[in-house]
């Protein structure tokens, strides 16, 4: 009787636990005014909690990325400005790797500090004809990779996809 009871505990510790590990109420939205950039973001809606999101000033052909990574590159400031372990000031040059079903790109990118998550605020930026743009199109999921972590949020809606794009075009 006690190892039953033990074991109803741990499966709803496990239950309570793997609950936790999803993430809280994040979703994508699609913007595209006809006076603004257009963008689309997966994250919780009005909060800057945006663990991935897309920009472009509309027909610019460029999509810029900005994702956040729980790395931390900057050790201390100097002045107003944050430096890594090497006394490199921000923003930091690092390589980028997004990918979406059989479409991948390695890209130049930049790190910079994020305060409101301590860890690095990664940018790039890919065109708009590239097969990653085709492939994300396709399948509404992408990935990005900097410094060894991997940011993999849930397929975007592929309607979002193509809303977004076509006015990045």
């Amino acid at each position: 009787m006690k190892s039953a009871a033990a074991l109803a505990l741990a499966l709803f510790a496990a239950a309570a636990s793997a609950a936790g590990a999803q993430e809280p109420d994040r979703v994508w939205s699609v913007e595209t005014p006809k006076d603004a950039e257009a963008a689309l973001r997966y994250g919780l809606p009005d909060t800057d909690d945006q663990p991935i999101a897309f920009m472009c000033a509309r027909g610019s052909g460029q999509v810029k990325v900005s994702a956040d990574i729980s790395v931390r590159f900057g050790v201390r400031r100097v002045g107003e400005t944050w430096v890594d372990k090497a006394g490199v000031r921000a923003p930091w040059p690092m390589s980028v790797a997004m990918a979406s079903e059989g479409a991948s790109l390695t890209l130049r990118g930049q790190g910079h500090p994020n305060d409101i998550t301590d860890g690095t605020l990664v940018l790039t930026e890919f065109s708009t004809r590239a097969p990653l743009a085709a492939a994300f199109r396709k399948t509404g999921a992408i990935t990005l990779t900097a410094a060894g972590e991997t940011v993999r949020p849930p397929p975007a809606p592929k309607g979002a996809v193509r809303k977004f794009l076509s006015a990045c075009k």
